[in-house]
């Protein structure tokens, strides 16, 4: 009867003195680099074609303040929209590069995301080799949103799917563009 107690008490025993589950430190900081597809949001009215698709760059890099927040500095290039005219064609392209707050979006062992915004400088430029002057850019200051869905790879690498976005300013008028892009993050 006693050996039967001391079986039954050796889990116990065992668990009182065993270092328990060993969790991964949470990341202080990650690197993030994605290429994917543009779209603007640019009006096509009266052009012989259109194509608004562009490609897509991004990089942002965080440091985590909370386990749940990161001060976060992110970049884009929206790449190339043409609009086709009689004249010949225009082109626009959009960058961006601010710093925002990144939020935690942690749903399970291996899946994690962000939910970030900012700020931005954001330069537009509009190319049109026949009118006057060809080259025409625009800069203004632009809030800038963007969400991403990773599945770790590694301890300290995930893939991840982006979509970000911000508004751009042409003349007197003000337009939207957004990226869908897939990249790695490296996690420190």
């Amino acid at each position: 009867m006693l050996a039967l107690a001391a079986l039954a008490a050796a889990p116990a025993v065992q668990a009182q003195y065993s270092p328990g589950p060993q969790f991964l430190p949470a990341p202080r900081g990650y690197l993030s680099l994605g290429a994917g597809a543009s779209s603007y949001s640019v009006s096509c009215g009266g052009s012989a074609q259109c194509d608004r698709v562009g490609n897509a760059v991004r990089a942002a890099a965080g440091i985590f303040v909370t386990p749940f927040a990161a001060f976060e500095l992110a970049a884009a290039d929206f790449g190339d929209s043409r609009i086709g005219t009689p004249y010949g064609d225009a082109e626009f392209n959009v960058r961006m590069a601010g710093f925002g707050l990144a939020l935690t979006l942690d749903y399970g062992a291996r899946f994690n995301g962000l939910l970030r915004f900012g700020v931005a400088q954001v330069q537009a430029t509009w190319q049109a080799p026949w009118a006057w002057p060809a080259e025409s850019r625009s800069t203004s200051a632009e809030g800038y949103y963007g969400v991403t869905l990773g599945y770790m790879l590694a301890p300290n690498l995930a893939a991840e799917l982006s979509f970000d976005g911000t508004r751009y300013e042409t003349g007197d008028r003000v337009e939207r563009v957004d990226a869908l892009t897939l990249g790695l993050s490296l996690r420190f």
